[in-house]
């Protein structure tokens, strides 16, 4: 055996140690998992989870771009809690870029869920009950979601998302209309929309869902005022682990 041959076995001996122990400290226990749901609400909202082939090195890359700070510093403080690990913030127009390079957190992300424009998908296997599925629909429709004062609307060219998400908000009893928009201009994709109309079905979200974002929950809060009888908590969404 070469020196440049062992040197490479010593360099891949270390790193899979490395890789051992890094997944050995991922936060696996029932906040783990409440953490971990809202993570991927997160990414398949706005961001993504790349798997990057380069040559004979393989690296994964996670990527999100909140527009507020209360979305960033929860994003970011999940990340810590659940990885052990701080993602590089940046600045870019109108929102924050947050990137990780984490082969640990690539895989454990990957193995759980589906992300991409068109491709992202509910991780229903993980979301076991019903505070997990309030928890993803709250990251989701915080990165995603538009609110104005007679509705919160989520809009995407991912059709199987799009139906698994009407499922979701089914069982947890928010009413809700689901629109197709088809464009008649050449190589434009069909577009889904979900729209929250009823003043009913928007104080349900308001008590029960929420948004970690400042703004869209002032708008939410402010368009059903005065019918508003009482503080929101969200209780049993996070209150277990002080997570506003």
């Amino acid at each position: 055996m070469n020196l440049s041959e062992r040197n490479r076995k010593v360099a891949i001996s270390r790193w899979n140690k490395i890789l051992t122990k890094e997944k050995e400290m991922i936060l696996s226990n029932e906040e783990g998992v409440f953490l971990k749901s809202a993570i991927c609400g997160f990414l398949a909202g706005d961001g993504s989870v790349q798997k990057i082939n380069v040559g004979n090195y393989t690296r994964y890359q996670i990527d999100f771009f909140p527009d507020d700070k209360v979305m960033l510093k929860t994003y970011v403080d999940f990340i810590k809690r659940v990885y052990n690990k701080t993602p590089t913030i940046g600045r870019r127009d109108n929102m924050f870029t947050v990137r990780i390079n984490s082969k640990t957190i690539g895989e454990d992300l990957l193995n759980g869920a589906k992300f991409g424009l068109r491709n992202w998908e509910i991780p229903l296997a993980m979301l076991s009950n019903r505070k997990l599925k309030r928890c993803w629909v709250r990251a989701f429709f915080s990165a995603e979601g538009f609110v104005n004062k007679k509705t919160i609307k989520i809009q995407t060219i991912n059709q199987k998302g799009m139906n698994q998400l009407s499922n979701l908000l089914n069982k947890l009893s928010i009413k809700h209309k689901c629109y197709l928009y088809d464009s008649k201009k050449k190589n434009y994709s069909k577009v889904y929309i979900i729209r929250i109309n009823t003043k009913e079905a928007r104080k349900k979200f308001y008590y029960d869902i929420g948004f970690w974002h400042s703004d869209k929950m002032k708008t939410l809060k402010k368009s059903l005022l005065p019918d508003l009888l009482m503080p929101v908590s969200h209780n049993g969404i996070a209150q277990a682990w002080n997570i506003p």
